[in-house]
């Protein structure tokens, strides 16, 4: 292919053979922009050729080298009847994700397959920003359509002006810590959110707008002022809030989960760290209190207690060498038989029951549980416990009766709760 042209033309073909192998794109450019690569091709095809002897092509010689180096590649240049199916492709993909920048790789990576040669960026450029707005557009109507009056007031009051900034500013906010405070605005946000996360839930499986796309509208609510969200269309603005209250919902609800996972590990493991330092204490008194243990022995080998004496007068006589309280201890220790550390822990969450209601109860009652399977027990007692708590009622005034104990294991019941014995007429 090269004998057949001058030199000249040769040593274009092959720069923009390289060029185009590299990046898939034919380019305009002139000599003094391209000194170093004609000097290489130069050096290593024609030996001794002087750059200035290499010129220009014409415009029709260009054209003829982009078709040969489109025919030896097997690739096409993208005419109009290819552009419009590129534009069709790029509007289905805006439906998975309206991001531009995934759309365009999307395009390019289409372009790559087919061996088709990109249009030029501005093509570009302009195909992705229709088709964004047209997949806005196509969603907005549907929102306009689907909103109902409550929805709407909702979101419309958080573009009002006055403390709109403020509020909006608050919904952005992520928890410092798992303080009482924190949590209890978590949850005061959740509960602002939950009725925008029902609507958002149905409308967005409805309009098929992917996770994607969703979290794509919910961060322009982060990217944007408040000023300028409410300069927008209102049902551009309305889409983006929707979008950013169904994620906000779903992040605070994962903010409560991980705040009550963390407060009943903590408090657990102080129960057992209570449990282990009881446990200790109690061998050490045990340990301590063996040589009055022993002194209670010899009472049995003392002859001057005859065998007449009465056993409760052996028993004050014993209770003054050994406290009553401290006999289970000593003679357990005695016995070999290990200390009931599920008892310390169960003592120790009773002096725990202020913490319980107050940082555990409002994120009980405000998270919502499921399981695998539907109808179990353990999901039948948090519900029973939920509606108990929701309505601000007290333990203490459900009967016995109703608490669903059965889910309980038996090696915990006796520390949990007791029955109370039948009283007899």
């Amino acid at each position: 292919m090269l004998d057949s042209h001058t030199t000249s033309v040769a040593v274009h073909l092959i720069l923009q053979l390289g060029y185009f192998k590299a990046k898939h794109q034919f380019f305009q450019y002139n000599h003094e922009t391209v000194h170093d690569d004609l000097r290489h091709i130069l050096g290593r095809y024609f030996p001794g050729t002087d750059l200035a002897v290499v010129n220009m092509s014409s415009r029709p010689t260009q054209y003829v080298l982009q078709q040969s180096i489109l025919e030896l590649l097997g690739f096409r240049l993208c005419d109009n009847a290819l552009r419009t199916e590129l534009e069709r492709r790029a509007q289905r993909t805006a439906m998975l994700s309206t991001q531009p920048i995934y759309i365009l790789r999307e395009s390019l990576q289409y372009l790559n397959q087919q061996h088709l040669v990109a249009p030029a960026y501005t093509f570009l450029q302009d195909m992705v920003g229709r088709v964004v707005t047209d997949e806005r557009k196509r969603l907005t109507c549907l929102l306009d359509d689907a909103l109902t009056f409550e929805v709407r007031d909702q979101l419309d009051t958080l573009l009002k002006t006055g403390e709109s900034a403020c509020w909006i500013g608050a919904l952005k906010r992520e928890p410092k810590d798992f303080s009482y405070k924190e949590l209890r605005q978590e949850v005061a946000r959740r509960q602002s959110f939950a009725p925008r996360h029902a609507f958002a839930g149905h409308f967005l499986a409805s309009a098929r707008i992917s996770a994607e796309s969703g979290r794509y509208y919910a961060s322009l609510v982060q990217f944007y002022t408040v000023y300028k969200l409410q300069r927008m269309a209102v049902s551009t603005a309305r889409l983006y809030l929707l979008c950013f209250a169904s994620l906000r919902f779903r992040q605070i609800n994962d903010n409560l989960i991980e705040a009550f996972i963390h407060l009943v590990d903590d408090y657990e493991q102080q129960a057992k760290i209570a449990a282990e330092i009881a446990t200790v204490e109690a061998m050490e008194e045990a340990t301590g209190n063996l040589q009055a243990a022993g002194q209670v022995l010899n009472l049995f080998l003392d002859p001057l207690i005859a065998d007449s004496t009465p056993f409760s007068k052996v028993r004050q006589q014993a209770f003054s060498l050994l406290d009553a309280e401290r006999f289970a201890h000593v003679s357990g220790y005695m016995r070999k038989i290990e200390f009931d550390k599920a008892a310390f822990e169960w003592s120790f969450y009773g002096t725990l029951h202020a913490k319980f209601k107050l940082n555990l109860r409002h994120l009980f009652s405000n998270l919502d549980f499921a399981g695998l399977v539907e109808d179990a027990p353990l999901l039948e007692a948090v519900a029973f416990l939920q509606e108990i708590l929701r309505h601000g009622k007290s333990l203490r005034q459900i009967s016995a009766a109703d608490f669903q104990t059965g889910i309980i294991a038996k090696n915990v019941q006796r520390y949990m709760y007791t029955e109370a014995a039948k009283r007899k007429d």
